[in-house]
């Protein structure tokens, strides 16, 4: 019986060169598939976050790029790594009957930190404005609705109407993101669909809070309506009721 050695696996050097040759051929989106986000820690991902925003400053700025580089930091950032741990060790925590605000970063161009909210807890529609935001789910559920606003009058009564248009409902779970800039899906709404949530959320730029307005909707079952009419009531007015 004759004996046969086994040659170890090789590749010759054309068969290198046409494999090469394959793979440069291959459409973009089916080697990204394959691709996974870089994994970054805390400070790495602040200092990005930081330029980010001082890029943005200024009067013309693109708001639909600072979303989508925002969120894929989001993205990025590890959740689990002992930096971030501390980070959120040393936020400043503030909060109502409705949510808790962890707030991580506070600048000029940049305001982020963790948006806590319980079961069933609603945080009525209102709106950011000037501002792009991105959010992060970090444990829980939460159903948001994003509405733009399509019509604005006063009333017979002297009371500012806002007809809003939806753009967007989700149930966003651990790890999902979302973002929403002047124009698109600024006006929303949050509610804690787990026993509790938390998402990291983040504006470029901070919205000042005495120009944010909340909507009230007339109809009380406005929650699956694809447009809807609601009082637009100032910061100022709503603090009040």
């Amino acid at each position: 019986m004759s004996q046969h050695k086994h040659r170890p696996y090789c590749i010759s050097r054309r068969d290198l060169l046409l494999l090469s040759l394959g793979l440069a051929l291959l459409p973009e989106r089916m080697l990204a598939s394959n691709h996974q986000p870089r994994s970054i820690v805390w400070e790495p991902f602040i200092a990005q976050m930081k330029r980010l925003a001082d890029g943005a400053a200024g009067d013309k700025i693109n708001h639909k790029l600072i979303a989508l580089q925002g969120k894929q930091l989001l993205q990025q950032l590890n959740i689990d790594s002992a930096e971030f741990a501390a980070a959120v060790n040393e936020a400043f925590e503030s909060g109502n009957q409705y949510w808790v605000w962890q707030r991580m970063v506070k600048q000029e161009n940049i305001n982020g930190g963790i948006l806590n909210i319980d079961r069933e807890q609603f945080v009525q529609l209102h709106d950011h404005p000037g501002a792009t935001g991105m959010l992060r789910i970090l444990s829980g559920e939460v159903e948001v609705w994003q509405f733009d606003q399509v019509r604005f009058n006063t009333g017979s009564d002297g009371r500012s109407i806002a007809e809003l248009k939806r753009v967007s409902h989700r149930i966003l779970s651990s790890g999902d993101t979302a973002v929403l800039t002047p124009d698109v899906g600024n006006i929303h709404a949050l509610k804690a669909v787990s026993k509790q949530c938390s998402m990291l959320d983040f504006f470029i730029p901070p919205y000042k809070r005495s120009q944010r307005s909340w909507y009230q909707p007339i109809n009380k079952d406005w929650y699956g309506r694809k447009t809807i009419t609601c009082l637009s009531i100032p910061q100022h007015e709503f603090i009040m009721t």
